[in-house]
């Protein structure tokens, strides 16, 4: 596949980008006068910035890592959700056959009382002779035995059944608040990443065109990407795929067509490869081989940060696709500007 994109590296280290900002500010402060010296004594400080793309850049993380958060709690529902339904299909199993036994020693109480046997005095008057009446006494008993022993044996598959479900119901309960919860935090997020963004409107000449320089300090980067080569047809259909998705937008919790984060990304990714992984970064680790990073391959999948909740494609030549957060979209970055952030990598194929 001959694929030669402008890679945008919008999505740098935050070390990067700490220096960059500063760097930026410096120049700025010597070439503009800073807004804050028309500031009215006791206002807030004014905007700069390296306060507000900080802030920015902050925001973007936590909410990267709430959709993690988020997608965990999804496969925590779906699981709990299974669990509670296998656990309602056993109990009902138990709840017939404990009914049906108890109809059937109904039915044998029943009959031993027509026929005269319902007890052992019955058993003594119904008997011939002695032997006659011992055979009959014993064969009440086994019956009895059994019949006790099957009834004791599902009623305690019953219990245990509806405790399993019980169980079960209260994990679906527990996920659902933790998503509540995360989703919660997650509107949180974006009401205060919009709030900064706006704040970018307000700042002077000056710092819009030292952010704007800023910016290009961070996405003018470029390097070549010629033909990705995998090293079998399944890594390469998730390659291809993979670069198919450059452009589209990073979205909260997304797995495709038109929009990703960064597991979804490599989930869809690795579908189209024939393997299917969970919406979830630090559970995607722990399929395939694990290999260092001077081992990587096109097709593997490169994880990012303590704990992991950030996972990538790499392609070759020391690039990667990447979903990265709120805010930018999907592009190929340097592996060498996240090799501090490393935190492991596997090989699916």
């Amino acid at each position: 596949m001959e694929f030669r994109p402008t890679v945008v590296l919008t999505r740098v280290p935050r070390r990067m980008r700490r220096a960059i900002t500063a760097l930026i500010v410096l120049i700025a402060a010597a070439l503009f006068i800073p807004i804050a010296a028309w500031a009215a004594p006791g206002d807030p400080p004014a905007p700069t910035v390296a306060s507000v793309t900080a802030k920015l850049d902050a925001l973007g993380r936590q909410t990267e890592r709430l959709a993690e958060q988020y997608n965990k709690s999804r496969i925590d529902i779906a699981a709990a959700e299974r669990a509670a339904t296998a656990a309602q299909r056993q109990s009902a199993s138990a709840a017939a056959k404990f009914h049906a036994a108890r109809d059937q020693l109904r039915g044998l109480i029943a009959a031993q009382y027509e026929g005269g046997s319902f007890s052992s005095t019955g058993a003594l008057l119904g008997s011939k002779d002695g032997q006659g009446y011992l055979d009959q006494l014993n064969t009440l008993n086994i019956r009895a035995r059994q019949q006790t022993a099957v009834v004791a044996e599902l009623t305690s598959v019953q219990a245990a059944a509806d405790a399993a479900g019980s169980k079960a119901s209260a994990a679906v309960r527990d996920a659902e608040a933790k998503r509540s919860a995360v989703t919660e935090q997650r509107l949180k997020v974006a009401g205060e990443t919009q709030k900064y963004q706006a704040l970018l409107s307000t700042l002077t000449a000056a710092q819009q065109a030292a952010y704007t320089t800023r910016q290009s300090a961070t996405a003018t980067q470029t390097a070549s990407v010629t033909s990705v080569h995998a090293g079998n047809a399944a890594a390469q259909r998730a390659v291809d795929f993979a670069l198919a998705q450059v452009g589209k937008p990073y979205v909260f919790a997304a797995a495709g067509p038109d929009a990703y984060d960064c597991s979804g990304l490599t989930m869809a990714a690795w579908a189209a490869g024939g393997v299917s992984l969970p919406h979830l970064a630090s559970a995607q680790y722990d399929y395939g081989t694990h290999v260092s990073a001077s081992q990587l391959q096109p097709g593997d999948l490169v994880f990012l940060y303590q704990p992991i909740d950030h996972v990538e494609i790499y392609i070759g030549n020391g690039m990667m696709v990447s979903a990265p957060q709120t805010g930018e979209n999907v592009q190929i970055v340097s592996f060498a500007n996240f090799a501090a952030d490393f935190a492991g990598a596997t090989r699916l194929a």
